[in-house]
């Protein structure tokens, strides 16, 4: 076998390697970052290539190539005919939070009116708002709620989009025509809820006042009154349903309709005071009394009561929803489904979700192209959607009525033989 050649034994101990002196380039390059380091340049920029290369007695093309290897790591940044800045140190990105997704919601303050009605909404508008931020917050929205005079709607609305754009709107028992329209023009859906504009293309939520209306006079004759009256609120163009639901109740029923047994009022303890005088003043004077609602049917009550007219003995008494009153024969929306409905209908044409929040609502999808007729027939098994195939977005309206139950209270009897015709 061949044998192996041995390494060949060093003679004598290693020679340590020479080092490379730093070059001319990579000096000039450290002194620039340790300036850089204790903030030399506070202005931000650095001296030209011709000064720094007489300050440190090297070649202009020695100082260029320099700060180009900074520019390169990012510490410093030329700009053309302008010099070389220093580059604001590289902060992390701090994690943007998710932009909140926000509701509007304008509840109309009629307590704050030029009549002080504090009846209107008084206790339907706690409702409705409740039913409302459920929805809202199911869905991971933000409901921003303010209670707003009727008169005050247009600037608080003009001071509130100062500050932010929401992904939709809700009007709460008062819209005026002109604020509707502007916040139309914002390009986000607006609802009117528990009232609507049929000049105005918006979506609408309310009740079936129609219905409810046309019901309470079946009831009261079926108790044997013939002469129904009907207290209403005096602004009646917010609610014309009432009215005419109470007129084609007389209607059907054949029963006689007098002009002096519509009686307009406000909604409150005045209003019912003026209502009850002029009533009992009337010869023959009513056996029934039918109030746009129960806070209205309250004060009525209390005011008879004072005059010692005793209820249902020798009127009937009948409200037309709102704030529980013991005794008191009514019918009731599910206001807080409403207000639950409105910000549903929000949330189905703006891009919040994949899907179209669940729950079903007890109320009247309208034919998408027209407001719904008065006195059409509630499905209570279709859900209050109204979708077509054409999608949750597309562009065409939705209008919804909730029906009313009736509650059986202690305010309604048989009118008196005398009363009887």
């Amino acid at each position: 076998m061949p044998s192996r050649k041995k390494a060949r034994q060093p003679l004598h101990p290693p020679l340590p390697r020479l080092e490379r002196p730093i070059s001319l380039t990579a000096q000039v390059e450290q002194i620039l970052r340790r300036a850089i380091a204790e903030n030399c340049f506070p202005s931000g920029k650095l001296p030209t290539e011709v000064e720094l290369a007489e300050q440190l007695g090297v070649s202009r093309e020695t100082v260029r190539l320099a700060c180009e290897k900074l520019q390169r790591e990012g510490l410093v940044h030329k700009v053309r005919r302008r010099g070389t800045f220093l580059q604001p140190p590289a902060l992390p990105s701090p994690l943007r939070p998710r932009q909140a997704r926000v509701l509007m919601y304008l509840q109309a303050d009629y307590a704050r009116s030029p009549w002080g009605e504090d009846g209107v909404v008084q206790t339907i508008s706690g409702l409705m708002l409740q039913g409302a931020l459920r929805q809202a917050a199911d869905a991971g929205c933000m409901l921003l709620v303010r209670q707003v005079s009727v008169s005050a709607m247009r600037d608080i609305l003009s001071e509130l989009l100062r500050f932010m754009t929401p992904l939709g709107i809700v009007f709460a028992s008062y819209g005026e025509e002109k604020v509707v329209k502007s916040a139309l023009g914002l390009g986000v859906p607006v609802v009117l809820l528990d009232h609507d504009l049929p000049s105005v293309r918006v979506h609408s939520v309310r009740d079936d006042s129609f219905r409810a209306a046309t019901d309470a006079v079946r009831l009261l004759a079926e108790y044997g009154h013939r002469r129904i009256a009907f207290v209403n609120w005096q602004r009646a163009e917010l609610n014309p349903w009432r009215l005419r639901g109470y007129r084609e109740g007389l209607r059907q029923l054949g029963l006689p309709r007098r002009r002096e047994w519509e009686i307009a009022v406000p909604l409150n303890r005045r209003g019912a005071e003026q209502a009850v005088s002029y009533l009992l003043g009337l010869h023959p004077r009513p056996t029934a009394i039918y109030c746009f609602n129960n806070t209205l049917a309250r004060y009525v009550w209390e005011e008879l009561r004072s005059r010692q007219v005793a209820v249902p003995e020798e009127v009937s008494l009948v409200g037309g929803g709102g704030e529980p009153v013991p005794d008191l024969c009514c019918h009731q929306a599910d206001w807080e489904a409403m207000g639950q409905l409105a910000v549903q209908v929000l949330l189905r044409y703006i891009p919040l979700t994949d899907s179209s929040p669940a729950g079903a609502i007890n109320c009247t999808p309208a034919n998408p192209k027209d407001r719904p007729p008065e006195g059409a027939t509630n499905d209570t098994k279709r859900r209050g959607n109204a979708l077509s195939a054409e999608g949750p977005n597309a562009l065409r309206l939705e209008h919804h009525v909730c029906p009313h139950q009736f509650f059986a209270g202690r305010t309604i009897a048989r009118p008196g033989r005398q009363e009887l015709p």
